[in-house]
């Protein structure tokens, strides 16, 4: 039987409703996801994203969207 697995979450908005403007918020969201993740002396923090699987999840906000990046993959995060 596996351990249930602590999940991390991190978030970002953009100012815009066009995916064509959401690359900042989207790279930021993921390094803020990243630093949770990684070990306080790690120099490339951005490995221990490769390889695993993440959830995106893009909400509407008044001017643009939020961009949510977690590790909780469960079914329950895909709602």
């Amino acid at each position: 039987m596996t351990e249930p697995q602590e999940n991390y979450s991190a978030e970002a908005e953009a100012s815009s409703t066009d995916p064509h403007d959401w690359g900042r918020a989207m790279a930021l969201a993921v390094t803020r996801l990243a630093e949770q993740l990684a070990p306080d002396d790690s120099e490339d923090i951005h490995a221990t994203l490769v390889g695993r699987d993440l959830h995106l999840k893009i909400r509407d906000d008044s001017t643009g969207v939020t961009i949510t990046v977690s590790t909780d993959t469960s079914s329950e995060a895909k709602s």
